[in-house]
């Protein structure tokens, strides 16, 4: 897990943070490159829209999940942008490449954006 503040350099230090774990758990290289950008859209989110310290956890168990878990209580929802729009693609492509994804609100406040990818352990170099 790394606690990170609300600021633009945080969503490279997110990327950073689930590329070195990955890699030291031999995790394959298509599945760490589809992570990390998952990971950099969640961040990215909590950074713009948030504007709250955020956390990002990683599991891997079946399968790798991780989580970004913001204080704002407010649930993400995708939007529908131009194609010249330099945002509002984020939510649409944790949808599009991840085994599965969802939020979760938390009774102390707050929320966690996730997502799990496929990845058998036994198969890790």
């Amino acid at each position: 897990m790394i606690r990170l503040d609300a600021e633009p350099l945080s969503v490279g230090r997110a990327r950073r943070f689930c590329s070195a774990t990955l890699l030291g758990w031999g995790v394959a290289t298509e599945v760490i490159e589809t992570c990390v950008l998952l990971v950099s859209e969640l961040a990215t989110n909590a950074v713009l829209h948030a504007r709250t310290p955020f956390t990002v956890t990683i599991e891997g168990r079946a399968v790798l999940r991780v989580e970004v878990h913001d204080d704002d209580p407010r649930l993400p929802h995708a939007r529908d942008y131009g194609p010249e729009a330099s945002s509002g693609r984020g939510l649409h492509l944790v949808e599009a490449l991840a085994q599965s994804s969802g939020t979760v609100t938390h009774s102390t406040g707050g929320k966690s954006v996730w997502f799990e990818l496929a990845w058998d352990p036994e198969m890790a170099g």
